[in-house]
C-alpha cells in the first residue's frame, strides 16, 4: 500500500496551456469566467486550487467530459464565501465529507460544478462510509481510486498551470490500465469495483493484475455483502445513467463474469441480460428515465425476493408484480385470440411499469406490446369532453363511453378524423339507444 508521496520530481510535472485546457472543455462563457476568478482568489489567499480525477483524465484521452471535480488544499467554506461575493452563483448543497455543488448560471443552462476539500480518508471497516479530515493534495491523491484518476492539474500556486502525475497514471492511460492504488482499495469501499467495470467498458481498458488481487481480498472481507443496499442500487443506477446503453449488456456481463453480482447477494439470471437491454433499446423513445430505471431494476432483480430484501426494494411492489403476472399467465392464451382493441384494453389494465417488466418474461406478450406502446396507446379521439358536452351529451359517464367507442372506432380503422368523430357521435345522439 502506497502511504506517502514525495515531493514532486521533474519528470511527474508537466507544463499544461491553461488557456487551451479551459477551451478543450467547452466551457459556456459564464463558466469559463467562474473558474478563472476561482483562480484568482486561490492565488490571492495563497490556496493551492486544482482540478482533479475525470477532467483531466479525460482531457488527456482527448474526449468530452462532465466531470468537473475542482479540489482546493486550503478552507473550501470561506473561500466560497469569498468567490461568490464576486461572481453569480449558489451553493446547492455540503456534504458530510466536505463537498460542495455549486451552481454557476449561464444564458442556455445551468452548470453545476463539484468543489471539494484536499482531504484524507480513514475507513472504519469494510464497506464503511470514511470519516474525512483536510488534508494536502498529496493526501488526496492517496484516497482516490485508480491511478488514471490520481492525475491532477493546478490553477494556482505552487503547480499553477502543471500538470502532475505522481503515481503512474499517465502510463496507464497510454497503456489503457484500470489499477488501484492498492490492495485493500476494493475493502474499504467496494464501490470501486464497480466505477472500475465501467472504466474497462466505456474506454476499452484491460484490468491490471492489481485490479484482481484487490477484488479478491474484498471478497474475502465480504465487503461486497457488506455495503449497504442504496450505496449499491446507486452504483447500477450509473450503469443505466452515466454509461451508453450500448454498453450496458458488456457491464452486467463483466459483473457477473467476475462474481460482484453473487459477492454483493445478488441473484440474477445472465441470459436475461441481453433480452433486457434489447427491451430497454426498444422503447427508449418511449419511457421516462425513472420508467427506464424501474425496468432495469425490476427485470433484472424481480424474479428473486431475496433481491427485494437485499436492495430494500418495495414488498408492496414486488407482491403488485406477482399479481399482474398471475392475471398475465391466466389471460395469455386468450389474449392472443383478442381483437385489437380487446388487447389494448386488456393490457391498458395492467400499470406500464409491471405490463413491461413482465413482457420480458412472457415472449408472447413482448411484441404486442411493443406494438401497442409504440402505436395503439397513442391513438385517442381528437374530440375532447367539453366539446361533447356541447354538442348536447350530458355530463357524466355517457361521455367515457362514447370517447371509448371512438376509440374502438379508429383501432378498427373505421374512423381516422376529428371530423369523423363528429359525424358519428351525431349519428348515436339521433339513433339514441348508444345513449340510454
Amino acid at each position: 500500500m502506497i502511504n506517502t508521496i514525495p515531493e514532486p520530481n521533474e519528470s511527474q510535472v508537466e507544463k499544461i496551456d491553461l488557456e487551451e485546457f479551459l477551451n478543450f472543455l467547452n466551457l459556456e462563457p459564464e463558466v469559463k469566467s467562474f473558474l478563472k476568478k476561482a483562480c484568482e482568489v486561490a492565488k490571492k489567499r495563497g490556496e493551492f486550487l486544482y482540478f482533479a480525477g475525470g477532467v483531466v483524465r479525460d482531457y488527456l484521452l482527448k474526449k468530452t467530459t462532465k466531470d468537473f471535480d475542482l479540489v482546493l488544499q486550503g478552507n473550501l467554506d470561506t473561500f466560497l464565501q469569498e468567490l461568490l461575493s464576486y461572481v453569480e452563483g449558489k451553493i446547492l448543497f455540503k456534504s458530510q465529507f466536505l463537498t460542495y455543488k455549486v451552481k454557476v448560471e449561464t444564458l442556455n443552462k445551468n452548470f453545476t460544478i463539484d468543489f471539494i476539500t484536499a482531504r484524507r480518508e480513514v475507513y472504519e471497516g469494510p464497506a464503511a462510509l470514511p470519516k474525512v479530515f483536510p488534508s494536502s493534495f498529496k493526501e488526496d491523491i492517496l484516497r482516490r481510486d485508480f491511478t488514471i484518476n490520481t492525475l491532477i492539474l493546478g490553477l494556482s500556486p505552487p503547480y499553477e498551470g502543471k500538470l502532475l502525475d505522481l503515481l503512474g497514471g499517465k502510463q496507464d492511460l497510454k497503456n489503457g490500465i484500470i489499477r488501484p492504488l492498492h490492495l485493500f482499495s476494493f475493502v474499504e469501499d467496494p464501490t470501486r469495483i464497480f466505477r472500475g467495470i465501467r472504466y474497462k467498458v466505456r474506454f476499452n481498458f484491460q484490468f491490471a493484475e492489481e485490479f484482481y488481487k484487490a477484488l479478491y481480498k474484498a471478497f474475502d472481507f465480504l465487503s461486497l455483502e457488506k455495503l449497504s443496499s442504496f450505496r449499491l442500487c446507486q452504483e447500477l443506477k450509473l450503469y443505466l445513467h452515466k454509461e451508453s446503453l450500448n454498453n450496458l449488456y458488456s457491464l452486467l456481463e463483466i459483473t457477473f463474469n467476475l462474481g460482484v453480482f453473487e459477492k454483493a447477494k445478488l441473484k440474477v439470471k445472465k441470459e436475461r441480460f441481453l433480452e433486457l437491454v434489447n427491451w430497454l433499446q426498444d422503447l427508449k423513445e418511449e419511457i421516462s428515465s425513472q420508467e427506464k430505471e424501474k425496468i432495469f431494476f425490476w427485470g433484472l432483480f424481480g424474479e428473486f425476493y431475496e433481491n427485494i430484501l437485499r436492495l430494500n426494494f418495495s414488498d408492496k411492489e414486488f407482491k403488485k408484480l406477482k399479481t399482474y403476472e398471475e392475471l398475465i399467465k391466466n389471460e395469455i392464451s386468450n389474449f392472443l385470440k383478442m381483437k385489437l382493441f380487446e388487447k389494448v384494453r386488456f393490457l391498458e389494465k395492467i400499470p406500464l411499469v409491471q405490463l413491461l417488466v413482465l413482457s420480458l418474461f412472457y415472449k408472447d406478450l413482448k411484441e404486442h406490446v411493443l406494438e401497442w406502446i409504440k402505436i395503439y396507446r397513442k391513438i385517442k379521439p381528437e374530440i375532447t369532453g367539453k366539446e361533447l358536452k356541447d354538442m348536447g351529451i350530458p355530463e357524466g359517464p355517457k361521455i367515457g363511453k362514447i370517447l371509448s367507442f371512438l376509440r374502438k372506432k379508429h383501432l378498427e380503422g373505421k374512423i381516422k378524423s376529428k371530423e369523423e368523430e363528429k359525424q358519428l357521435v351525431k349519428q348515436l345522439i339521433e339513433e339514441g339507444n348508444f345513449l340510454n
